[in-house]
């Protein structure tokens, strides 16, 4: 029995919506799929092939966002303190949200789904355990610990998404990292409330 290779027209298709997002996003464009498939010279029922609804495309990019900030900051914990740490992963992931505020302002925002809301924020608490689990004082449950982080600070950046008048990203940034819990950016990490 030979195994046939895989199709690579799906890979070639994600990355071709994926891109269109950027390009809408960089140039201040609203985030639709009919902007989307125009940009990416394809079909919508191709895009649905890929993405139920914006919703899946959004938590899609979010997961792939949340891991490459998880991985960063696993890899500056080893040398940089951890206040250095959580302003590198916090101007990352505020940048992100800036970046694509408009397709995430529609998901996160008032048409939001439960669904969806809970999808993007158990992609982040699922990628912010593994920091939890090296962070997190004896005491507390690194999976509640996440789940808390990630509730809040999406509940932040939702707010700032929405507001007719968002402040600048430095200072969101400046917000969430007053936020965080001091274990997280403490080098002491046993300290007791």
């Amino acid at each position: 029995m030979t195994l046939r290779a895989e199709d690579p027209r799906p890979a070639r298709t994600r990355a071709a919506i994926l891109a269109a997002v950027e390009t809408l996003s960089a140039a201040g464009d609203e985030i639709t799929v009919p902007a989307i498939v125009a940009e990416a010279g394809i079909s919508r029922s191709t895009f649905y092939t890929q993405f139920r609804d914006l919703d899946a495309l959004a938590v899609r990019i979010l997961t792939d966002a949340f891991a490459e900030i998880e991985a960063l900051d696993l890899e500056l914990r080893r040398t940089a303190s951890p206040i250095e740490t959580a302003r590198a992963t916090t101007a990352q992931l505020v940048e992100e949200f800036a970046r694509k505020r408009s397709l995430y302002a529609g998901v996160l925002g008032s048409r939001t789904t439960t669904e969806a809301h809970r999808a993007v924020q158990d992609a982040f608490a699922e990628q912010a355990l593994g920091t939890m689990r090296e962070t997190v004082p004896a005491h507390l449950d690194p999976r509640l610990a996440a789940d808390y982080v990630a509730g809040g600070t999406l509940a932040v950046l939702t707010g700032w998404l929405l507001s007719d008048d968002p402040a600048p990203t430095a200072r969101v940034q400046e917000q969430l990292l007053a936020l965080l819990p001091t274990w997280l950016i403490n080098e002491d990490k046993d300290q007791q409330p």
